[in-house]
Formats: structure tokens, sequence, C-alpha cells
């Protein structure tokens, strides 16, 4: 089928990527292969397509993800409600009740890495392991001043800059920081494709 423009080029092509038969008399087809590919996760069964693979994990820009995704929580889940998901990633991130469910991974709060597999740069990860947090090992200068060892094996006290001032102020490690060590970041939901919502009719 001939199309004169790059529009309908494009129409045609989600037409034919659904398994359609393009008809120009047939103003709904659109409208039917976009609600084929959402039921069949964007493949439209012929192996092309744009969906989320079952088993892939999103970040969303809000709080409760939309139909076919579950929030990575670590909830236990069935797997029979759930067999696709199941089947793509089994227990690797927990086995449930050992017979009925199995876990979700759990991202809540968490950085992702990723998987090294025998790079060389995360050495010795296993899939799907979680990571302590760590502080690399490095050193403090007492800038010239003298007193006793402290923990950090620094002298103590020693010189600390005061943010923006120039100057500087006796103070110990301790004086400064939060409760973790963290770059900067923001908060949003990660869920992992669970199903393909079932495709209203046309």
């Amino acid at each position: 089928m001939q199309c004169n423009t790059p529009v309908a080029s494009e129409v045609l092509n989600v037409v034919l990527a659904a398994n359609i038969a393009p008809d120009r008399q047939d103003d709904t087809q659109l409208l039917q292969a976009i609600n084929t590919l959402i039921a069949n996760g964007g493949s439209g069964g012929n192996g092309g397509g744009f969906g989320a693979e079952i088993g892939s994990v999103t970040a969303f820009a809000m709080p409760t993800p939309p139909e076919g995704w579950l929030v990575c929580d670590g909830s236990a889940v069935s797997r029979t409600d759930y067999a696709d998901l199941y089947a793509a990633i089994g227990t690797v991130w927990g086995d449930g009740d050992q017979i009925a469910t199995f876990n979700l991974p759990d991202l809540r709060g968490e950085f992702i890495r990723g998987f090294d597999a025998g790079r060389g740069v995360d050495v010795d990860r296993v899939f799907a392991s979680g990571q302590i947090g760590e502080v690399e090992a490095h050193s403090h200068s007492n800038n010239g001043q003298t007193g006793p060892i402290n923990s950090h094996g620094d002298l103590y006290p020693y010189r600390v800059a005061i943010a923006g001032s120039g100057t500087f102020a006796a103070g110990k490690t301790g004086d400064f920081g939060g409760s973790e060590t963290r770059p900067r970041n923001i908060a949003m939901t990660y869920a992992i494709k669970a199903f393909y919502p079932v495709a209203a009719s046309a």
C-alpha cells in the first residue's frame, strides 16, 4: 500500500505491527492496532513492537504505577495470578511461601547498581544480591595542628573549613555530616511489569 505522507506511513506501520490487513475504508484500524499492541505487550504477535517486557523495572514519576505494573516493595504475590512474571523472574527475589507465592524485588529506598557479571568493577557480586553502605578508605589531614589521636587516626583537634567563609575552625569528623553517605538523588517509584492489561474493545 502506497503512503503519500510520513504520518500515513507511520500509521500504516502501526497497523501492520498489529497484524491487521490495511483497509483505507476503515477509519478505526489505528485504534484497533493500538489496542492489540497494548494487549500483547507491544508485540502484535509478530515479534516486533515496542511494549515493556514482563519482568522489566521502570521508575515512575507518580506514587502509583499504571495498570500492568506492581510496585517493587518485596511483596509476596501469587504464582498463578502472575504466572508470566513468575516464569520470567522465578524466586530470585524470594521464595514467598515456597508453594503458592513468590517475592517481588524490594527497591524502596535503594540505589540500583548494574550487575558486574565478571567485569571486575564490583567483584564477586551475585545477581540480585544487596550491598551494605560503605565509605571508601581515606585519611584526613591535620593541617599542621597537634594534639591527641582520634578514632580516625588523625591528630585531634584539626582544622575544618567553614563553608563560604574562607576560615577554619577546630573540629572533628563526627561534628559534620548526616546518618548516611549518599549522592544527590530524587525519590521515584520503581515498579515491575507484571502483566499486560486487556485492551478495551474498539
